[in-house]
This record gives C-alpha cells, structure tokens and sequence, in this order.
C-alpha cells in the first residue's frame, strides 16, 4: 500500500470496508500508477451497500493523502437526461484552469459545463477535451476523478468520461467510477477493468460489526449478520438502529417483516424511518435537495425558500447523519439517502420541490433544468410545458446531447394531449435515441409513434426502424421497411422517396440474398415517379450492380457519385460520410481517396469523434487496395481503437477485418480476433504489438475468409487457397467488393492447380466488371487473368507485356508487383533466367517497400530458383527501414511532430492528452535513432 493509503485505513478506513482487501489492493495498485505518473481507470460494480461509495471514500482519503487534486461526482436519477449535468458538477471549478488546450476543445468544454453557452457537437469530443484537462491539471499535481451512482449519470458524461479514462496513458490521472452490479452504463465498454464487489463472508462481516458496534452480543452479532446477507452498509446501519436493550440482547429482534427484503431495502426502510421522523419543514427541504443534482447549497437554499422553508431546517438532517454541507456543496450521507428522501416524499412534496427548482433554474438562466423540473412538476397533459420540453431538446440537440433529445421529446410528448403532435414528438425521440446509441428505447418509441401521417416523420421513423434492424443483425427486414416507406412517401416528396430507396438498395447489399433483395426492392418501387432525381439513379446503379449488371450500373454510380461531392455542403458531415465513395463499386480508388482525406481532415478539425472511425476504415481499404500497407494499418488501428472506444461495434469488426488481410500479406495468419496485430512491414514477432489488438472484435468474415485465402495463396497452399475463394466469389454475396477483387485471385489458384474449368467463369465474370467500370487497373488484371489461361507462349507473353503496360501509372502495385512475379515465374519455366531475373528482381522490391511479407518470400524462392541470391529479411541493409519498428500510435505521432505541430497540436488531431503524445514520442525516438524533435523531419517516415 502507499503511504496515504495506510494513512487513511490506519483506524479501520472508512465504515463498511472490513473484508475489501482485494478490491483495496486493485485501487491501491490503481493509485500508486498514477502516482509514479502512468494513468488509470477502474469500474466498482455491485448491490446498493456492498461498499462503492465506501471506497470511493476511501480513494478520496488516499488523494488527499499525496495532496491529489480531487474531482467527485454522482449521479441523480431525477435529472439523468440532462446532458453534461455530471460533468458540469465536476469540472465546473476547474474550467478555468483549460486556459491551454486547443481552442476548439476549450469550446466544447465550455459549451458543455456553462449552461446555455457556445455548442458542443460530438460528445466524444467532449471526452478528448476532458482528457486534455485532466492533463493540463496533472501538470501541477496528481488527479483522481470518482464518478459514484453512474447508473444514474446522463450518457452524454458517461461518454465522455469513459472516452477519456480508456485513453488515459501517460500522466498521474486515475479514474474509479461506481454503479449497481446490474446497470447498464458499462456496456459495450471494452478496456475498462470491472471490480465486482460480492457480499462479505460472514467472518468478514464479524470483523466489521467488532469494529463498528463491539457492544453486540454474539446471538444479536449472528442475528444482524444473517439479516444483511454480506452486504456491508447493512451491517453497519441495522446494527446502528438497535435500541440498547436490543443490542445487549435482553430485548428480543421482531424481524420477521424487514428479514423478507433484499439488504438494500433493509436500509432504505431505516433511512426512510430517520427521515420521516424530522420535522416536516427539514424533510421538504431534503426532497428539494434530493431532486437538485447540482449539490449548490445557495441553489438548494433558494429553492427552499420558495416551499417555505430555511436554512435552519436542514440542521435536524445533518444531526441525523443524513447529509452534510461541505464547502459549498449539499452532500448525502450515502446514495441510498438521497433515494430515500426523493423516492419516500409525496407526490405533491416532490412536484412541489421540481417547481421551486425550475424558478431557481429560471432565475439561473439554465432553461434546460427549467425545462425539466418543470416537466417533473406536471401532472397530466400541459402543451405549454410540452412545448418548453421540445425547445429544450433542440438546445440539448446543439450541445451534442442525444440522449437528452431523447429524453425531453419522449416527456414532451407524455404531455402533449394531441395526437398527431404526440407522434411526431415519438419520433423525434426515437430518431435521437438511436443516434444516441439507445437500440432498444429507440425501437420502443418508434412503435409507439405509429401511426404518423407527415411524411418526414414516416421516413424518419423508417430510418429509424431500419438502423435498429440493420443493428440487430437484420438487415433484409430493415431494406423491406424501407422500401414500405419509400411507397408511401414518394408520392408526397419525390426527393424523400428518392433518397428512401437509395437506403434500401443500400441495405440489401448486406441482405442473406442481395441478388434476390435487388430485384425485390426494383419491383416494389417499380411505377413510383422520383422525378428524374440522381439519388434515384444512383440507387437504380446499385441495383443494377447487386444483380450482375456492372454495366448498366456504373454510368449511374458514376452519376450519383458526382451529385454527392457536388452537393457536399448542403449536408451534415455525418450525411457526407454516409454517402461518400460509392464509386468503390467502379474501382476509382484514387479520387475516392483523395475524396475521403478532406472528409478526414474535416472531421478532425470539427472534433466529429463518432463519425471518424467510418472515414477511417474508407480509408484504411483504399490504402490496402492502392498498395499502401503500413498507411492501411497505421489507418485502421486508429479507426478500431475509436470505433470501439464510441461503441460502433460493426465499423469495429469491418476495420479488424482490413487487419486481418494485412497481416496475411505479412505471412501472419489472420487471428478470429483483432485483426491479428502484427505491424505489416515484414518484421515478424519484433513489430508485433501482441496476438491481438482487440481480443473482444471479431473481423468480418468475408474480410477474414479473403485474408486466409491471400495467405493460402502467398504460401501456394492452392488447394486451400481455391476453397476460399470460391466460397467469396458464389453464393448470394458474389457481387460484393470483397467478392470482385477475389477473382483473379481464384483464377491464379485454379491455375496453379490445372483447374481451366475453375478459372475461367472467374475470369469472365472480372472481364466484364472490368470493362464496364474502364478502371486502368481492373484492365491490367483482366489481362493478367487472360495470360494465365493462355495455353501458348506467344499469347501468354503478349498478355503479361501488355498487362503489365497496363498497370504503369495505375495506383494498384501491389497487383503490378504481383503481375510480375507470375511473369517472372513463368519466363523461369520457360529457361528465360536472365528475363526471369528482372521481372523477379522488381517484384521482390516492390513487395519490400509495401510491405507484403509472405508474397516477398515467394519471390525470393523463385529468385533462388534462376541463380540469384537475394537479401534475406533477416539482413536489411544499413539504414533500411526504420519506421516497421514503431507501433501503429508511435508513428502517426512522429509523423505529426517530423511537421511541426507541437504536443498539444498532434493531441488534438488524434485525440490524445498532449503527455501522451509525449510519452509516444520519446518512445518513438530511441526506435528512430534519433535524440530530439527537430531530427525527425529529416527521416523518411513513409
């Protein structure tokens, strides 16, 4: 243990943690890290009373201990929709103090923690803003953040908190959050150790009570003990509720009521008891402070007033150990306390309490707690206050709040006595719970605001539905709710209907059968009048495309491509993203590359966290398919890392699966999990980072089949390599990419096996998506495909010549170095061992510069094989490659610093603390062979 955490566990600790001696020694573990300046972040999760706050009491002892600075917060059930309370209540007396973080984390900090103030917009933006102020204070001295009843805390916090405390690396930060064993807040939140706190053993509880109340006797000790069931705050509480007759055990226990509730209703009974026996101005003033979740003395005070009560009234609360004012603060005795007091209050106490709170709000010009209290102050139908709700939401909505959206439609339309308002509420609702992330309110809320008759709420509502479906691992019913909605809008909005479609055709590219969902979605909106619009085309192009018909459906992509970045602007960057680089589908790689750099650019300069990842994995395909392996995989572990760290599982799986074909070009086989995680510049187990880079994210299996299948390949395990690339290429999902680019590679197997009867469909069916999308590189491996089948030496030659034209110039050389290995295999069967050399001799180099690993091997041995003694991988060459040493993180941060940025300039692009940043760097430097910032720029970092 520390020496502050010896301190403040010299005379027994706080009350209740007799028995937490693992749970001790993991914090304990967790303080002294960040002491030493390696930062932290624990989750405490079990039943009301099994010790959370307790501990977190006893972290709090142990911070003052080493003179930590202190940030405290908990959650209050009664204003959990309000986005960014939690926050506002812990960082709100250290804003001041972010007077060096980028501006534009400075805005959305403040936007989030002043009332009313600039907009926040993405909420994990808000988390890396976070991060950069918690690093910006444990610059003077070390931090501890304890978060209690997050169960109870508004989303928006939760997010950003968790954001931050799975990106807290370097720097004296450590982080415990507290919430019941059964709450959801820690879903989907991979990276975060959980402490599970079980119920004491009864020696354990034996122990506690000898501390607590050594005046038990044993049969009363034993008695008490097999009430509270291990649960510690219970122990403590029925023991201290005894009379003293009781106690020594000449007045016998009458339990047989309490003894049937769980332990934690046994000390709220008690609780309840103390505080019904105050007098009625100290409990209504107790309601008021139970229903504020600011804490402010002078708010709850005020609002007091304005029930009848005083300052003086809370003394009896605070003789009864309810609750204690410290600073400037209200602070109850335990969670469990204020539940008491809000949830034990009438009806009438508690609607009374939220209104005087909504006048003090009023007064306050925070009208998004105005909005609310006023809300918990009604009963029954109010259009008035329904109304104030929905101007509220859209307040929240500019301050990055979905699930405070959410939240305030959803109360707004409980009040709202019409019926088509009601429903249109509904669905605003459940539209901003799914953006939130909420599936399942979502979908409860969707169905409740059926039946809409406006069409944007019809097709919003349909959108909604379907995201839910597409979530759920359903995406055939979410295209045919779709396609229901685009019959029913079309008539009334043309453009709607338009777009509609495009979102079915979308979705039944991930359909059980595309072909089938294709030409299902065309019959349903056959006769529908779109009025000539290009989203339509562009959807009629996908079609076309899904059902085999590349020719009919590139002129329209193309179309419908073009329509997008010319109309950029006239959308949300999340819609951008959402509808940028449908011209994969033709091969057009380059400018749809260069396309999705700006969108990268843009979404980092704008903080949008939550849509980055999918640019990211955009962009971490094209870099795989334009022969930049380590910019892929320098890509796509920066977009698995954000992906999962917002809880976007799918981008998640598809980013893994871009590892997963990486580390098969590097010879690697592909783990189920991660991606692999090995770096793809040749240098095995040294440029590993360990056997997964996310143990919990599956790649997805088309990606994960491709990527056994290239290894298969590079390794010439043809037999094997052939069974999985026919199982890519047939079957319902034959037109997806993934299948496409998997033909040649079939062909190339087939024929290594003497299988013509294989090859060649594979080969017809690229033929013809070659020639419809005219892409110079989809050219060059049609020919590729035609030398292989060739059976005479002067067509097979003319083709490889010609293919290998082809490729100069046309941004794929992975496919030009693999062209010219198969060349250069041929002309050595052919006893052309000078011509073999050369062709050999260039392929060799190109697959060192990408790297590709297994394919580099292959081209070695085949050099072997004419005389030739190439450089093994194992001997590079003075001054070879440097950055195959650097980790993912490593890298992009010294390429960021070899420009120029500073710390807190690169922290800001990758979301990063700028200590981070610098613990990167200095990593990064003894790898590079370089001492200091300035002489990274003169190194090729690739």
């Amino acid at each position: 243990m520390t020496d502050a955490v010896r301190a403040s566990t010299a005379d027994g600790g706080p009350a209740g943690l007799s028995g937490r001696h693992h749970e001790r020694e993991v914090l304990d573990g967790l303080l002294s890290a960040a002491w030493e300046g390696r930062g932290g972040a624990v989750a405490l999760l079990g039943e009301a009373g099994a010790g959370k706050t307790t501990l977190l009491d006893w972290c709090a002892s142990a911070a003052r201990g080493v003179g930590a600075r202190l940030l405290r917060c908990g959650g209050v059930q009664s204003e959990a929709a309000l986005p960014y309370a939690g926050l506002q209540v812990l960082l709100r007396g250290v804003l001041d103090r972010g007077g060096n973080l980028p501006e534009r984390h400075a805005a959305v900090l403040r936007g989030a923690i002043a009332p009313d103030d600039a907009p926040v917009g993405d909420r994990f933006l808000v988390g890396a803003a976070t991060l950069g102020l918690l690093d910006e204070l444990a610059a003077e001295r070390p931090v501890v953040v304890l978060v209690d009843d997050a169960h109870w805390m508004d989303l928006e916090t939760m997010d950003a908190l968790l954001f931050a405390a799975r990106r807290l690396c370097a720097g004296p930060v450590a982080m415990v959050f507290a919430a019941q064993e059964d709450a959801a807040a820690f879903d989907g939140t991979p990276g975060l150790p959980m402490l599970h706190l079980g119920p004491l053993t009864d020696e354990e509880g034996a122990a506690l009570l000898a501390v607590r109340a050594p005046d038990l006797h044993a049969t009363v000790s034993s008695h008490i003990l097999g009430l509270a069931q291990g649960n510690p705050l219970a122990l403590v509480e029925l023991a201290g509720a005894l009379t003293p007759a009781q106690r020594d055990g000449s007045e016998p226990l009458d339990a047989r009521e309490i003894a049937v509730l769980p332990a934690s209703w046994r000390v709220r009974r008690i609780f309840d008891e103390r505080i019904r026996a105050l007098p009625a101005p100290s409990r209504l003033l107790l309601t008021v402070a139970a229903a504020d979740d600011t804490g402010d003395v002078a708010l709850v005070m005020a609002a007091g007033e304005r029930v009848g009560t005083a300052a003086g009234d809370l003394g009896p609360a605070e003789a009864a150990d309810l609750v204690r004012v410290s600073g400037r603060r209200v602070v109850f005795r335990h969670p469990l306390v204020r539940a008491a007091a809000y949830q034990g209050a009438l009806l009438a106490e508690r609607t009374t309490a939220h209104r005087a709170l909504a006048e003090v709000a009023s007064a306050a010009a925070d009208m998004g707690r105005r909005a609310w209290h006023l809300a918990a102050a009604t009963v029954g139908y109010d259009e008035e206050v329904a109304a104030e709700l929905a101007r509220s939401a859209e307040l929240f909505r500019s301050r990055g709040g979905r699930a405070a959206v959410a939240a305030a439609y959803r109360r707004a339309a409980r009040l709202t006595e019409e019926q088509e308002a009601r429903w249109l509420r509904l669905s605003a609702a459940a539209a901003a719970a799914a953006e939130a992330g909420q599936v399942e309110l979502a979908g409860t809320l969707a169905d409740e605001a059926r039946p809409v008759s406006s069409p944007p709420a019809v097709a919003r509502l349909a959108s909604v539905r379907a995201a839910l479906e597409h979530e759920e691992g359903r995406p055939e019913s979410a295209r045919l709710l779709l396609v229901e909605a685009t019959a029913e809008v079309t008539a009334h909005r043309p453009a709607m209907g338009a777009w509609l479609l495009f979102e079915a055709a979308a979705m039944a590219w991930e359909a059980p059968d595309p072909v089938a969902a294709a030409r299902d979605t065309r019959a349903r909106a056959a006769g529908l009048d779109f009025g000539a619009h290009p989203v339509h085309r562009g959807a009629a192009g996908v079609l076309d495309t899904l059902e085999g018909a590349p020719e009919r459906g590139a002129p329209a992509i193309r179309e419908f491509a073009g329509h997008v970045v010319r109309t950029r602007h006239e959308r949300s960057l999340t819609d951008q993203v959402r509808l940028h680089g449908w011209d994969m589908l033709l091969g057009e790689y380059r400018s749809v590359h260069d396309e999705a750099v700006a969108l990268e650019r843009e979404c980092r300069a704008e903080g949008a966290v939550g849509v980055l990842p999918r640019v990211l994995l955009r962009l971490a395909r094209l870099r795989l398919f334009l022969g930049r392996h380590r910019d892929a995989y320098t890509t796509a572990v920066e977009g698995l890392e954000i992906a999962r760290d917002t809880g976007q599982r799918h981008l998640a799986t598809m980013l893994s699966g871009v590892l997963a074909v990486l580390s098969a070009l590097d010879g690697q086989e592909p783990g189920g999990t991660g991606g692999g995680g090995g770096l793809p510049g040749g240098q095995g187990a040294a440029g590993r980072q360990g056997p997964d880079l996310c143990p919990d994210v599956a790649p997805n299996p088309f990606w994960l089949t491709r990527a056994h299948g290239l290894l298969d390949l590079g390794l010439g395990r043809y037999d094997r390599a052939l069974q999985r690339f026919a199982a890519l290429t047939g079957g319902p999902h034959r037109h997806l990419m993934v299948s496409v680019h998997s033909l040649p590679d079939q062909v190339e197997a087939a024929m290594r096996l003497d299988r013509a009867a294989d090859a060649e469909p594979a080969a017809e069916r690229f033929a013809r998506w070659a020639q419809a999308t005219g892409t110079a590189w989809a050219g060059a491996l049609e020919l590729r495909c035609r030398a292989l089948l060739t059976a005479d030496d002067a067509g097979t030659e003319e083709f490889y010549e010609r293919a290998l034209a082809a490729h100069q110039g046309d941004g794929r050389p992975f496919e030009e170095a693999r062209t010219r290995l198969l060349y250069g295999e041929w002309l050595r069967r052919g006893k052309r061992r000078a011509d073999a050399r050369e062709a050999l001799t260039g392929a060799l180099e190109s697959f060192e510069r990408m790297p590709a690993a297994a394919w580099a091997n292959r081209a070695r041995t085949e050099l072997r094989a004419v005389g030739a003694a190439p450089a093994g991988p194992a001997a590079p060459a003075a001054g070879a490659d440097l950055v195959g040493r650097l980790t993912a993180q490593e890298l992009r941060v010294a390429r960021l610093a070899a420009t120029g940025l500073s710390n807190r300039d690169i922290g800001a692009r990758l979301f990063l603390s700028p200590r981070t940043v610098g613990y990167h760097l200095s990593n990064a430097y003894p790898k590079l062979g370089v001492t200091s910032r300035a002489a990274l720029g003169a190194l090729d970092l690739g």
